[in-house]
């Protein structure tokens, strides 16, 4: 807008040239004591609208009253204004006008008109977006942005029902996203979270961000980028709001509703959701036992499980404008989730050449609930220097996790006779508690045009505390046992204190760098409390380790002029992976009989540089579609990775652990392009190839394994007329590389369509892996075994959601009419001051 600002103060002079300008009505007119003010914001680039003109109108003939001009900061203020009904006219050349209602009285002599949005003249618009709505996939070039109004499938599903249509986002059997085949760090509106993805539900989102190479102001522990969940936020004067009800087949229900409302200084946001679900699935496990290369015996399981999931939760924020420019910000959840599974697993062991040595059956009962509660307390400052601000937050969380299980194992010999002691019984009672603290100061500092230096503080802290107690009994005897080399009283305990400093240096009109250094101390202990056994780690523990507690990034743009926003990048940064709780917490997890999980206490945090050169190319009629192509590479030292390997009590159990590996290298290609085709088709299609070598050593072996991998996706909107849109979506995973073999290929499509039956009502349908193809599998090869897995996470299901819309802007739900003797008490009043909605 800088080569504009001639024009614009120019206006705003010659503007005045009216006599409206200065004179006010005489005799019984309101009087002038009211007062609006606000930020006007670029609406293409998120920046203020500096030297905009401002003009507050009045009256049935929209008279002139006043005006200004935005700052450079964005601000604009207007004061000594008449009590009743008015216009704000915000102008601009190039820009539409923006004209927003304005009612001012004795309650509300200040109105605070939050950020306006001034959005560049249709003729002159050049953004990837789709005129007059959201589009689902906005590409950048240092993020991806996707919109959830425009995802029909996931309309009464989960966040991870979202995930599985971001371009480069993959999910597996157990709902957990990978991201270039790493796993990517949860944030909620920027800010860490307890809350798994399934518990946040897919209709209190707004937007999902996904950070392939975070600057130095996110955690370093993000190996595999960020995904930054942001939740719906109302920051209009009024209120708004949804109701919404969802049915469907495998007995899925759902229910939730959500209100928004800004009053003056306040902005309040409070949501409900229920959702419960059901799946009936299959899977199989086939294992070849090898001795010197010969088969010794052939292991067949088959299981059938049926399964159901319950959440439901709510939230609330409450933001309250101290000034003008400070907001303070206090944010709380509750969430509950129940989980039953009734699992069937039948098995045998046959000889090589198909003779039945052994068969039996388990019955699997599994019984977990839980609950998170957490709370955020924030306040940010913003400068009038433009682009100067600095925040402070707090969050706290505990969280409780309940699990019975009990599994019924009868073993039959090869005539079919049970075993001595059949059938036996094993009773599996845990809980878990945890709790986190976190504290995070920022700030950001232009100093002059060309530099600007990021700052910040933080500091992390995370308990838990679990317990898992084991009983066995059988037929011999039936009172049971407490099993001591089952059962476990766990607790880890982590401290990760930060510090960081970033600087962005212009180099010129289109080039621009950005050079930061993160600094992180990280501690771990892990404790047996029964068994007076205890492990930890604290790096950096010397000047050795002084390199796992650095982490450096730079980022190198260039910008187009002209071209709808081209842009190229190059970035390099450093990065470290801690292991997941469950991977080092040595429980056993023994739901199959031959085939038990669990984590490993000496994992080490892996280390990985990263690099990538980004460029986004726009295209087609004024820029609107446009093509973001990435090349990556990432190196990993003490990789975490999945191995398996025999019991050495049990030869015929194998057991499912962690490791880190000795080296892991990936470097790849990802594409997405964004295509308009017309007013009515918007495509988003992107795909990923990457080449992987990884290397593992276990037990004196190394293992060793190269290959390529990737996947495909593809979402295609269509509105054949103006109230209807149909969406079809599919995704294609290929075998990825593991340090003993690789897993299955995956794929799937789901279909939807919406109806706006008003304005305010809508239905959806849509069906969830069409083809019922999704599957998750594996193949494992070693010089021991051969083995062959095969699982599902959920089966194709259909389901129909109605949502009610309401809401209206720049109107008080708490203003209430004046009776008519408070009207003659102010005989300045005219018909324009009157209150009411």
């Amino acid at each position: 807008m800088k080569p504009l600002t001639a024009l614009a103060i120019l206006q705003c002079v010659l503007t005045p040239a009216g006599p409206a300008w200065a004179q006010r009505p005489q005799g019984g007119a309101p009087p002038h004591i009211g007062k609006v003010y606000g930020k006007v914001l670029d609406a293409s680039t998120g920046k203020s609208a500096a030297y905009a003109t401002v003009a507050y109108l009045w009256g049935p003939k929209d008279s002139l009253v006043t005006g200004s001009i935005v700052r450079p900061n964005g601000d604009f203020d207007l004061d000594q204004l008449p009590l009743g009904r008015g216009t704000l006219r915000v102008s601009f050349i190039g820009y539409r006008t923006l004209d927003t209602p304005v009612t001012l009285d004795r309650q509300h002599l200040e109105l605070d008109l939050g950020d306006l949005q001034l959005h560049p003249d249709q003729e002159l618009l050049k953004e990837v977006e789709v005129v007059g709505e959201k589009s689902q996939s906005v590409l950048r070039v240092d993020r991806r942005v996707y919109n959830v109004d425009r995802d029909l499938v996931s309309k009464g599903g989960s966040a991870v029902d979202i995930m599985k249509n971001i371009p480069g986002l993959s999910v597996d059997v157990d709902g957990n996203v990978s991201l270039r085949n790493a796993q990517p760090k949860l944030l909620v509106d920027g800010r860490p979270t307890s809350l798994e993805l399934d518990q946040i539900p897919s209709d209190e989102i707004d937007h999902v961000e996904v950070i392939t190479n975070p600057s130095v102001a996110f955690d370093a522990n993000s190996t595999g980028g960020i995904i930054n969940v942001v939740l719906k936020k109302n920051d209009k004067p009024g209120y708004s709001g949804q109701v919404q009800l969802g049915a469907g087949t495998n007995d899925r229900y759902q229910a939730g509703a959500n209100m928004q409302v800004k009053e003056g200084r306040f902005n309040f946001n409070l949501s409900y959701n229920f959702y419960s679900g059901a799946n009936r699935t299959k899977g199989f496990n086939d294992r070849t036992d090898l001795y010197e290369g010969e088969v010794l015996d052939i292991f067949r399981q088959d299981n059938m499980d049926a399964s159901k999931r319950t959440y439901q939760g709510g939230r609330f924020s409450v933001d309250y404008a101290v000034t003008n420019r400070s907001t303070l910000t206090l944010t709380g959840n509750v969430r509950g989730r129940n989980s039953t599974s009734d699992e069937l697993q039948t098995y045998s062991t046959r000889e090589p050449f198909g003779t039945l040595l052994s068969s039996g059956e388990q019955d699997v009962t599994e019984r977990h609930g839980g609950y998170n509660i957490g709370g955020r307390l924030g306040f940010l400052h913003k400068s009038p220097k433009e682009g100067k601000q600095w925040s402070i937050d707090a969050g706290y969380g505990i969280s409780r996790r309940d699990n019975t299980d009990r599994y019924v194992r009868t073993d039959r010999d090869a005539e079919g006779a049970l075993v001595e002691g059949a059938p036996h019984i094993q009773d599996q009672l845990g809980n878990s508690n945890g709790e986190e603290f976190d504290l995070q100061a920022d700030a950001r500092d232009p100093l002059n045009e060309r530099n600007t230096i990021e700052y910040g503080v933080k500091s992390g802290y995370d308990l838990d505390h679990s317990k898992l107690d084991v009983f066995d009994r059988n037929t011999i005897d039936p009172a049971g046992v407490f099993d001591s080399t089952l059962s476990n009283n766990y607790r880890t305990t982590s401290l990760i204190n930060a510090v960081y400093v970033n600087w962005i240096h212009k180099l010129s009109d289109h080039w621009s760098l950005q050079a930061g250094l993160r600094f992180e101390s990280s501690w771990f202990k892990g404790e047996l409390l029964d068994r007076g056994e205890e492990f930890s780690y604290s790096y950096p523990g010397g000047g050795k380790d002084l390199g796992r507690a650095l982490f450096p990034g730079i980022y190198l743009s260039r910008k187009w002029d002209g071209d709808g926003g081209r842009e190229l990048q190059f970035n390099i940064s450093r990065k470290i992976s801690r292991p997941r709780f469950w991977q080092l917490t040595p429980f056993i997890h023994s739901s199959d009989p031959t085939s038990i999980r669990r984590g490993n206490p000496l994992l080490r945090p892996e280390m990985s540089n990263l690099a990538e050169v980004n460029h986004l190319l726009p295209f087609g009629n004024a820029g609107k579609s446009n093509w973001l192509t990435s090349i990556f590479v990432r190196q990993t030292q003490d990789v975490i990775t999945s191995v398996a390997y025999p019991l050495e009590e049990d030869s015929t159990i194998l057991v499912n652990t962690w490791a880190n590996g000795d080296d892991n290298r990936d470097i790849g290609w990802e594409n997405a392009f964004r295509i308009l085709v017309g007013k009515d088709v918007d495509m988003t299609l992107s795909g990923t190839v990457q080449y992987t070598q990884v290397a593992l050593t276990s037990n004196g072996s190394t293992s060793n394994n190269t290959g390529w991998s990737g996947g495909a996706k593809a979402a295609v909107n269509y509105k054949p007329v103006k109230v209807v849109t149909v969406q079809l979506s599919g995704d294609y995973d290929w075998p990825r590389i593991v340090p003993q073999g690789r897993t299955a290929s995956n794929y799937g499509i789901d279909a939807s369509a919406n109806w706006d039956i008003t304005p305010k009502l809508a239905l959806t349908a849509s069906v969830n892996d069409v083809l019922n193809s999704r599957h998750w599998g594996s193949t494992f090869t070693t010089d021991r075994f051969i083995q062959e897995t095969d699982r599902r996470r959920e089966s194709r299901f259909a389901r129909l959601t109605l949502t009610w819309r309401f809401g209206q802007r720049d109107v008080s739900l708490f203003r209430r009419n004046k009776t008519q003797r408070e009207q003659q008490r102010e005989p300045g009043l005219d018909q324009n001051d009157q209150e009411g909605f």
